[in-house]
């Protein structure tokens, strides 16, 4: 036996079949399609990456076997997870900052990332002024300064070079700092400087450091500061938001350190740090000499 609809009913059926073939027509016709693709164009021309992964080092360029042994596990370490970068954290060549002896402190010890590409960025330390002010190492490529001071942004991640050295023009650098902070809308912003602010090593805290720049990084949230200077690696507890990171293990003469009341995490050892930035997360993660991990922590926004 046949069924048969109302005809009110089927009317109101074929009215939900004809808006469900125009809402079909519309999905798929060409000008909605050309409008998703031009709203994907920018994913397509390679928009900014949504992580980083890089590696931090300092008082590096003493050229011997504790420096190769450092640099062959950074090596390592790029061929299991690809790092987009390498930060310098000065000290870049011993003991005078000479540009002439850059082949055994840096060429050879890297020769291995140089030949993957990775680029290297670099800030000066206080043996790198010796030999005409840092002049020649500002303008060696590979070391990737735009400046005494400078930045660049990489992915969720701003980096903000700058000059910590006696003789450094805080005058100038200091606006800049400031404007520069201020501007930037990544997730993460790292200061990176050759001296310590807070630190448990053989220069300890430094008052002035502090008062300069301690109240800055508060006022415009930047979460982790990089240095070398002292040789060993240290990671301090948040102060007022901002983690301090030690990384001066890369191949000078390691010193002792006490672990004082901010202290996370002190080490005397060669090492490297590894950092992987998303938007919500920065993990670091220390390696010792011997590819041996000595420390990890998660900072979060």
């Amino acid at each position: 036996m046949l069924r048969t609809e109302p005809s009110g009913s089927r009317q109101q059926g074929l009215a939900v079949r004809s808006s469900r073939r125009k809402l079909l027509q519309a999905l798929l016709s060409p000008a909605l399609v050309a409008l998703v693709a031009s709203s994907l164009a920018p994913l397509a021309r390679g928009a900014a990456p949504a992580s980083l992964r890089f590696l931090a080092v300092g008082d590096t360029g003493s050229g011997n076997g504790h420096q190769q042994a450092v640099a062959d596990r950074m090596a390592e370490l790029h061929r299991r997870r690809p790092v987009d970068l390498v930060v310098l954290a000065g000290d870049n060549i011993y003991p005078d900052g000479d540009i002439a002896k850059i082949i055994p402190t840096f060429e050879r010890p890297y020769r291995e990332l140089l030949a993957a590409k990775v680029p290297f960025h670099a800030v000066l330390g206080n043996h790198d002024i010796r030999t005409a002010n840092g002049e020649g190492q500002l303008a060696y490529k590979p070391f990737g300064m735009l400046g005494r001071w400078y930045s660049l942004r990489r992915g969720p991640v701003e980096l903000f070079m700058i000059d910590t050295n006696m003789n450094a023009r805080w005058q100038h650098q200091m606006p800049w700092l400031r404007q520069a902070l201020a501007a930037s809308k990544a997730p993460w912003k790292v200061v990176v400087g050759h001296h310590p602010i807070y630190s448990s090593g053989f220069y300890g805290e430094d008052p002035a450091a502090i008062a300069r720049l301690g109240p800055l990084f508060e006022r415009y949230g930047v979460q982790l500061y990089i240095n070398g200077h002292e040789h060993h690696y240290e990671r301090s507890k948040p102060i007022a938001g901002t983690t301090y990171l030690v990384v001066g293990g890369g191949g000078a003469s390691i010193r002792a350190v006490v672990p004082g009341a901010s202290t996370a995490r002190a080490l005397s050892a060669y090492s490297f740090a590894e950092l992987s930035a998303t938007p919500t997360e920065l993990e670091i993660v220390a390696w010792g000499k011997q590819g041996q991990r000595l420390d990890q922590a998660v900072l979060r926004r």
